[in-house]
């Protein structure tokens, strides 16, 4: 079909919604891979090419590494999983991790999967069978996983195992990106990366299977993991980190640090609500219990993230959201996606969450948002007289489906933006009232302490006395730990502050690495 033909067909069914996102080629060239890949299943069925399939529910799958015995710091672990369903012992899905103790992701379809841990010991720049060092048996299905998602698949590393049968996996070469010491491999990125480049953003649409292959964990950062305190971003349909990067510009990053939420688009809500809450908000995964947590998201991430807060059980465990933002979010649904999921030639996830008559917008705001939450909803529209009249729309969503009554009445702020659905990114008013909003969540420590924290830290540079974690330990916080040494600053009986305090005053041996790395520091440093 030709371009013009293709955006005409496409515009008739969806309107302005979709085309915000995506061109009508694009929309009948995914129609046309959809039926490629059920032909495929129905001539050489494999649970690979299930993951593809927008018809077939597949599984989130997170869990974290475990390394007891600390023997494999450092190395890059890769994780596979492999299910003979259809065809002997295929390779499903892999991911790959630098660090020791953080979070892998796979996207599976229903099965028995055998999932395999291994390191490259030969370094040969592959792994094979006689290199499986963890495993673990998991079985799928929509009856045993709440709503598809396993968040506490975790892989200890426990020895050495082999299978009779021939694996070889190519471990990629290193990057130029950044590595963390906390994060999983890939996490740190600038916002210009290919990979939140707007082809990987629509692929995220029509392929989420396809978008999880490079973004298994979907939890992107800027910088390594300090003191700051995070403001999650959270895209919409069809979006990607990079939609931020006016706020993020404006962001004071001595004291805040953006964290974003990329996720397949295409994926079903309550699926990614679900990643979303055990990723951020749970604290099992991304601990930030000793600094709140900011939530700023456009066009639908409103509603993922709002689905997301639903499930705070309000557990001293779970991280504590101070300030959400939503901005032109479709909080009462979206007509358009009610027209595609009856219409269309193929029906993402998540357009049928996004129909107003789905159960998934009758329970957004059934219940009230968790105390302690300062809710700003921005609204936009394009047309003034449209908005006066309470119609109108900002080129993609309908004003009355921005302001559903529920929310506005569990609002804190209300602002209207005269600007489009995605230029409202770029607003000067806009990123003003945001950026004033975030100023305002101040953390759980006083300025005496700030003062510090943000002070250069200690460079240690290669020294090999220091493992990695302790010269991190000195070159962020070598001036905070030692005006705690001084008492130059009070603990306030917070345990990891009062604990380290406790270690210089010799009362209790050290046990993490900022305290040993204190102690090193000191000692190589008599004066």
């Amino acid at each position: 079909m030709n371009s013009r033909l293709g955006q005409l067909v496409f515009k008739l069914l969806f309107g302005s919604f979709f085309i915000a996102t995506a061109t009508g080629c694009t929309y009948l060239s995914n129609v046309s891979k959809q039926a490629t890949y059920e032909r495929i299943q129905k001539e050489a069925p494999s649970q690979r090419n299930l993951k593809f399939l927008l018809s077939n529910q597949t599984h989130f799958v997170y869990g974290r590494i475990l390394d007891e015995e600390n023997q494999h710091a450092g190395k890059t672990i890769a994780i596979a999983a492999f299910s003979s369903k259809f065809e002997e012992n295929e390779l499903v899905d892999k991911t790959f991790s630098t660090n020791i103790s953080t979070h892998y992701g796979l996207n599976l379809p229903d099965g028995n999967f055998d999932i395999f841990a291994f390191t490259d010991s030969d370094q040969n720049g592959q792994v094979d069978q006689s290199e499986i060092i963890g495993q673990l048996n998991l079985t799928l299905s929509p009856n045993q996983q709440s709503e598809n998602v396993v968040s506490e698949a975790d892989i200890k590393l426990t020895g050495e195992y082999s299978v009779d049968w021939e694996i070889s996996i190519d471990v990629p070469a290193a990057t130029s990106n950044e590595e963390s010491l906390f994060f999983p491999k890939g996490t740190i990125r600038s916002l210009d990366d290919p990979l939140f480049d707007r082809s990987n953003a629509t692929l995220g649409m029509y392929e989420p299977g396809a978008l999880l292959e490079t973004s298994p964990t979907m939890f992107h950062a800027l910088e390594e993991e300090t003191y700051k305190i995070p403001v999650i971003f959270v895209h919409g349909i069809g979006g990607s980190p990079r939609d931020f990067v006016t706020i993020v510009e404006q962001l004071d990053r001595d004291r805040y640090k953006p964290w974003f939420f990329y996720y397949p688009s295409g994926a079903d809500l309550n699926q990614l609500s679900k990643l979303f809450y055990d990723i951020f908000l749970s604290g099992k995964t991304v601990n930030s219990s000793l600094r709140p947590t900011i939530i700023v998201a456009h066009s639908m991430g409103g509603l993922v993230s709002r689905s997301a807060l639903n499930r705070i059980k309000g557990r001293d465990s779970e991280n504590k959201v101070e300030l959400f933002i939503t901005i032109s979010s479709p909080l009462g649904g979206h007509p358009a996606a009610a027209k595609g999921e009856k219409h269309g030639l193929i029906t993402l996830p998540s357009w049928r969450n996004l129909n107003p008559d789905s159960r998934f917008i009758e329970k957004l705001h059934a219940k009230p948002l968790p105390k302690g939450i300062d809710y700003n909803l921005i609204y936009t529209y394009k047309d003034k007289t449209d908005f006066e009249n309470g119609k109108g729309n900002d080129g993609v969503v309908p004003l009355v489906n921005q302001l559903e009554p529920r929310a506005m009445a569990q609002a804190d702020t209300q602002l209207a933006i005269n600007n489009t659905h995605t230029g409202v990114l770029e607003d000067p008013q806009a990123i003003e009232h945001i950026i004033n909003a975030i100023n305002q969540v101040k953390g759980y420590l006083p300025e005496s302490h700030w003062k510090y924290l943000m002070m250069d830290g200690y460079d240690v540079g290669s020294d090999e006395e220091y493992t990695p974690l302790e010269r991190y330990s000195l070159n962020t916080y070598g001036p905070y730990m030692n005006a705690l040494a001084n008492k130059d600053i009070h603990h306030l009986n917070i345990p990891i502050l009062k604990q380290f305090v406790d270690v210089t005053d010799g009362k209790i041996k050290a046990r993490t690495p900022s305290e040993t790395a204190w102690l090193k520091y000191i000692a190589s440093r008599p004066n």
